[in-house]
């Protein structure tokens, strides 16, 4: 059962333990699009990190940090589209 320390969840451990799971690149990522993304869509991450980019089952990173990549740059010209400084 989770209790929220290191090794629970690859999203915690990123963006609250400050560990990189996957790469430093994908920590990275992951990190700007916490910051940029709404609630749901940081659970959309954290469920895409768990389920199919489990550390645990030999994940494919650089598909993980093309993913990565395209949702933080998306999330980046919605919140210009705003009238956010970014």
């Amino acid at each position: 059962m989770p209790n929220g320390k290191p090794g629970d969840h690859p999203f915690t451990d990123i963006v609250i333990h400050g560990l990189e799971v996957y790469s430093s690149q994908v920590a990275k990522l992951v990190r700007q699009i916490a910051k940029l993304a709404s609630d749901q869509e940081r659970r959309k991450l954290s469920d895409l990190l768990y389920q199919q980019y489990n550390e645990y089952s030999n994940p494919d990173v650089e598909e993980l940090e093309r993913v990565l990549t395209d949702l933080r740059d998306k999330l980046l010209r919605e919140a210009r589209e705003r009238g956010w400084e970014v």
